[in-house]
């Protein structure tokens, strides 16, 4: 007998975490398998599980049906030779002799269970295959003359093979919102630690943990209210843009390789919406879509490709910003450059007399804390006599001290403040530089002087308003760029999402870091 536990029955992520905890005991490397199939039954959903035999495929079910009140579960192997009534349940015989009526005993078959399992299930024949249809996605089953409602949470359907093509396989396929693969056991230590193993321990979890029907409706009904973020609509822009691209790359000879219909997608987002109140959340975030990995593929040769098609989509928006930004950057500098005497051509960070560095900072002379860099534009809102209020913090991504003469507040602050090294300063002007919290630094000046006749402010120079103008606007275009993009990354790095694997964490953290280096080539 389990023994009680005690939690908050309110705090819908903290139940989950214990369930998923009881459901993993004793089972190796399958925890993201056990978690992904325990999201599929809480939003309604079905999910299949693509690995060789003897990788705990059906293990994955009969822990599943554990964390239900009350479950039922069914299990079958189809073959060749499988028929409805091994599935469904078998004809009455009463009935049909008494009342005329062709109808199934359905009690202990798949209509009257909580969790079903059904393995090789490409083998069936077409009768089953047609059954399963309104099964998986309407949860109902005509029966004779009457029209189940049925009590099925989730179907978890397996093989080593994916449907074979031109067979009329396709609308089956496409009921399994969820598809993974299941391996065998990679790490060494962890595969001794099973083989070590006596045998898989029996689970019994504590009835105030059990999922019951009330529960069950009431996070139907919390789901529904979860609002779609703008930036999870974009990523699954970008994401359906890439597919498309893709599949003209690949020059598939049918359009169901990369094929998402606009019914997946609703159920997706729904799936998204169900992760997101798992974790205890009132909306989606960039970590639900990270789920989209498992969601999107149609054919074991084109995985690769698609799921880098969902790595590329949460920061194409970014790169394509990026790309925009430096060819605006290269044209403004050549016009400034064209517009200069002749035999006065000048570097891009050379406009004024001090040292320019990423287009738009001073550098501070002698900061004590290491290298410190002051935002141009930031300069005309100092004052000489008095204090005006700014923000010092570490920007990880050049490892450079930033000065702003501008407080931002909210948001800003509260995403560069949950790294500890941000703080208020107070700024005002002085000769040659600025004077942060009482203590006057100068400006780091060009050895050269060539470039004495030019003002000691681009920004303030009236002979070229539209360049200054347009320099501006670059840098806030940069700085906008920039925000989202830490954003971006401290969510990812901060990813607690209760269905995302490390491995799954891993391949979107590369593919942050791939932008995060064309961003910083940008400030170079």
């Amino acid at each position: 007998m389990a023994k009680k536990v005690s939690f908050n029955k309110d705090d819908t992520r903290q139940h989950i975490i214990l369930l998923l905890k009881y459901i993993s005991e004793g089972i190796f490397e399958k925890e993201n398998i056990l978690a992904m199939s325990l999201l599929c039954a809480v939003a309604g959903e079905s999910i299949f599980l693509l690995g060789p035999p003897g990788t705990a495929k059906s293990l994955v079910a009969r822990r599943l049906k554990l964390v239900f009140k009350e479950a039922k579960s069914f299990e079958y192997l189809m073959s060749r030779f499988s028929t409805p009534d091994e599935i469904f349940g078998p004809v009455s015989i009463s009935k049909l002799k008494n009342e005329d009526k062709y109808e199934r005993i359905t009690d202990g078959y798949l209509p009257n269970c909580t969790v079903v399992f059904l393995d090789e299930i490409w083998k069936a024949g077409p009768a089953i295959q047609n059954a399963l249809l309104t099964v998986i996605n309407e949860r109902i089953y005509k029966n004779g003359s009457q029209t189940l409602s049925l009590p099925m949470k989730a179907l978890i359907a397996a093989s080593n093979e994916l449907p074979a093509e031109n067979e009329g396989l396709e609308a089956l396929w496409d009921r399994f919102l969820v598809r993974m693969v299941s391996n065998c056991i990679s790490d060494e230590r962890t595969f001794f630690k099973m083989i070590r193993q006596d045998r898989v321990p029996e689970v019994v979890i504590p009835d105030e943990l059990l999922i019951t029907d009330d529960i069950f409706a009431s996070w139907q009904s919390a789901i529904a209210h979860i609002t779609i973020s703008d930036e999870t609509c974009t990523i699954v822009a970008n994401i359906r843009k890439l597919l498309k691209e893709e599949e003209k790359k690949q020059k598939c000879t049918t359009t169901l390789d990369f094929y998402v219909s606009d019914r997946r997608w609703k159920k997706l987002f729904h799936l998204m919406r169900t992760s997101a109140w798992l974790n205890g959340r009132v909306s989606i975030d960039e970590t639900d879509c990270i789920l989209l990995i498992h969601c999107l593929w149609n054919k074991e040769e084109f995985i690769a490709q698609t799921i880098e098609c969902v790595m590329k989509a949460f920061t194409l928006h970014i790169e394509q910003r990026i790309t925009k930004l430096h060819t605006t950057i290269d044209k403004t500098i050549k016009e400034r450059s064209a517009n200069l005497p002749v035999g006065k051509m000048i570097e891009a960070d050379s406009f004024n007399t001090y040292v320019v560095e990423r287009y738009f900072y001073y550098v501070l002379k002698d900061y004590p804390k290491g290298k410190c860099l002051f935002a141009k534009t930031d300069f005309n809102h100092l004052s000489i006599g008095k204090d005006t209020s700014g923000i010092i913090y570490m920007d990880s991504n050049i490892q450079n001290w930033i000065i702003h003469a501008i407080y931002m507040g909210t948001p800003f602050n509260s995403k560069l403040g949950s790294s500890g090294k941000v703080e208020k300063v107070s700024l005002r002007k002085c000769k040659d530089g600025i004077v942060v919290n009482g203590t006057p630094y100068a400006f780091l000046r060009k050895a050269s002087g060539n470039n004495a006749n030019l003002s000691n402010n681009l920004f303030e120079d009236e002979k070229e308003p539209k360049v200054n103008t347009a320099f501006q606007q670059l840098q806030v275009e940069l700085s906008e760029i920039s925000n989202i993009f830490n954003a971006l990354s401290a969510r990812i790095e901060e990813c607690t999402n209760l269905f995302v694997s490390d491995d799954d964490k891993k391949l979107i953290s590369q593919q942050i870091k791939a932008t995060g280096k064309l961003l910083n080539e940008l400030y170079h």
